[in-house]
């Protein structure tokens, strides 16, 4: 996936670097801006998931964002659980 394309389906869901960088699970918005201007190549998974997004309508991308937020919340939890 090329640096525009990438910059262009995160654009079009209308995220910032910081937002993809949550539902992407990645640690800041700076991978997403390294994908982005080509300094590096986002994983298969990422560019997977970034072909899925542009596949979708904007309103099926939006629920399954909420979806992801919300599966990620929960294990997020269980992991703060099991730390304890």
């Amino acid at each position: 996936m090329s640096p525009a394309k990438f910059k262009e389906i995160r654009e079009k869901l209308g995220l910032t670097q910081e937002e993809l960088s949550i539902i992407l699970g990645v640690s800041t918005y700076k991978p997403i801006s390294h994908y982005e201007t080509g300094f590096r190549t986002p994983s298969l998974l990422v560019q997977a998931v970034m072909s899925y997004f542009d596949s979708l309508t904007n309103k099926e991308a939006m629920t399954f964002i909420e979806d992801i937020k919300h599966h990620m919340a929960k294990v997020k939890k269980s992991v703060k659980t099991k730390k304890l």
